[in-house]
């Protein structure tokens, strides 16, 4: 009997759902390897990421978009969540590491890297892209190890710091800077209103 081999197969439909996730999923990894960059500027490197990456990883992520369907936000919503995520910074939230093999790769072949014209180092991160789709699958293992051993720490850090806090944990940087905003903004509220009330209350001179 002849034996059939599948190979993962993404559709040229179901890219158009893939790539948004993609984009959510590596752009702050992509922004805190290079602090400079723009939007813009992150897509296209992402795109590149992206048209690098192979049809399993694809295949997977298409996946994951059929299960949680990706909703953009409006500009408005963008513009309150970067509110929010830098108050929670200033506050000292953790900053996310590389949490895939791939991306600790990528990070490792870009470090030290700034300065560079866009060009340049989209021509490094094609490079770097390639380099990882030809490296032996025991290499990759060893980089899939240090991205779990960041996701534990990037979490242990994430709890020291609600815990520090006083706020409900998560796994998600957005939903802690979204609890620390509220907290925070509730108690300059809370004390506004009882300043008003206190003086609402005092005898007119």
């Amino acid at each position: 009997m002849t034996s059939v081999f599948f190979r993962p197969v993404v559709s040229q439909s179901s890219k158009s759902h893939v790539f948004p996730a993609y984009v959510k999923l590596h752009f702050h990894e992509v922004k805190n390897c290079n602090p400079t960059l723009k939007a813009p500027e992150i897509l296209k490197k992402l795109s590149e990421m992206y048209k690098a990456t192979s049809p399993a990883e694809l295949a997977k992520l298409n996946l994951g978009s059929r299960i949680t369907t990706f909703v953009p936000k409006t500009s408005k919503e963008k513009m309150e969540s970067r509110k929010k995520l830098t108050f929670a910074r200033k506050h000292g939230l953790p900053k996310p590491q590389p949490l895939t093999g791939y991306m600790v790769f990528i990070h490792e072949k870009l470090s030290g890297n700034k300065g560079l014209s866009l060009q340049d180092m989209t021509a490094k991160l094609s490079d770097a892209s390639k380099a990882w789709q030809n490296l032996p699958e025991s290499n990759k293992e060893a980089y899939n190890m240090r991205a779990s051993e960041n996701k534990l720490s990037h979490l242990r850090d994430l709890k020291a710091w609600a815990d520090e806090n006083e706020i409900q944990f998560s796994k998600r940087s957005s939903v802690l800077a979204s609890r620390l905003y509220a907290k925070h903004h509730g108690k300059a509220a809370a004390a506004a209103a009882a300043a008003k009330a206190n003086s609402a209350k005092s005898p007119s001179k």
